[in-house]
């Protein structure tokens, strides 16, 4: 099984993902306290290597493909079955002088693992290698700098992510066991404590129950790429949360709904009109009052450039006393938060989270709170 393993840590690394040596080791113990069942294994060690969400899809497809047919054989042991059974045909006759006939082996089709790894020997993987780095280095270029090219892939890329958001919020509802599911992490950190033995097992906590969302949705030209993968995420798990508000915005509040990962306004829209968030919410108080309760967590998404007009940030006050948490997504990076225009600092006061989101990489990651 360590055999196996260790070959199973060299392919997730041709694959791209980084796993450190510290990384290698938890892998191998999380392994032994999860046992052979497939799903509780693939956890387990997804848990002690994956990272970064982003590299989810990758190491599952890596897992299917190793283990769809079982451990590779090695030729290794291949060889010495040979030698065997060539020394026990030479036993039972007496040698004439040519050197003992060797039996013929079948030949097997080699196991989906042992392709892979000699197509990567021969140098096929660094194409798909090369895909994954592309797409890291898209996820971290800041929204302001996308050119339209980049704008379209960010937006395939966001399809492909959405699905497994989706799959970590649905997670983050599925009912516990009786006893609590088992936490590989947090038993891999207690096991530390015996020596890497696994004395105490840590079970999960019961999952929080579903939440009120309203979203408040800057779709000015400066942020305007920020918004597109924001409710590209969120739109398709609506149907994981309570109830979920979307409010476009530039100089006043404007329902809007997500079809197809797209924001939809329900009312015409002046897309050249100047930035008034001051204005909006004022209307968002005045007129929607009745979306904000006690369970709602308002998410703000903009850059809280507001053209030196009022900021209104007493409403924002009035807001955070009605709802349950807000949460400003600032779509620009922390080192220009309160230059010129910026208002960042007078809302801050009234956020229980201000969440730099420059880039989708930090955008998706602000949006993994909510499946926690």
């Amino acid at each position: 099984m360590r055999e196996a393993l260790t070959e199973f840590l060299r392919e997730v690394r041709a694959a791209g993902i980084p796993v450190s040596l510290a990384e290698g080791i938890d892998a191998l113990r999380a392994a032994a306290a999860a046992g052979v069942e497939r799903e509780r294994l693939r956890e387990a060690l997804a848990a002690a290597m994956v990272k970064d969400e982003i590299d989810r899809p990758t190491f599952d497809e890596v897992f299917e493909r190793f283990f769809s047919s079982g451990s590779p054989r090695r030729p290794k042991k291949r060889r010495v079955a040979a030698r065997g059974a060539a020394g026990s045909a030479g036993s039972g006759q007496q040698s004439s002088g040519a050197p003992p006939a060797r039996p013929e082996w079948p030949r097997r089709t080699a196991a989906p693992a042992v392709r892979d790894a000699e197509r990567r020997r021969a140098g096929e993987y660094p194409r798909e290698v090369e895909r994954r780095r592309a797409r890291r280095l898209l996820l971290a270029k800041p929204f302001r700098e996308l050119d339209p090219l980049e704008a379209e892939e960010l937006s395939a890329l966001a399809e492909e992510i959405a699905s497994r958001f989706r799959g970590r919020m649905r997670r983050r509802l599925r009912p516990a066991a009786r006893h609590g599911r088992l936490d590989f992490r947090r038993t891999l950190r207690r096991s530390i404590e015996h020596g890497g033995a696994a004395l105490e097992l840590e079970l999960r906590r019961r999952r929080p129950g579903r939440i009120d969302v309203v979203a408040l949705c800057d779709v000015s030209g400066s942020v305007r790429h920020a918004t597109d993968f924001f409710v590209a995420l969120l739109g398709p798990c609506a149907g994981l949360l309570r109830s979920l508000r979307v409010f476009a915005f530039i100089d006043h509040a404007v329902p809007a709904t997500i079809e197809a990962g797209r924001l939809i306004p329900e009312t015409v829209m002046d897309f050249h009109a100047f930035s008034d968030l001051g204005q909006t919410l004022v209307e968002l108080e005045f007129h929607y009052a009745s979306a904000l309760t006690r369970s709602t967590l308002l998410l703000v998404l903009g850059d809280a450039r507001n053209n030196r007009r009022p900021a209104r940030a007493d409403v924002l006050g009035r807001l955070r006393s009605r709802v349950r948490a807000v949460w400003w997504l600032a779509a620009e990076p922390r080192v220009r938060w309160g230059t010129g225009d910026s208002a960042i600092e007078l809302y801050r006061l009234h956020c229980d989270a201000v969440l730099e989101c420059a880039d989708a990489g930090s955008l998706l990651a602000a949006l993994e709170r909510l499946a926690r």
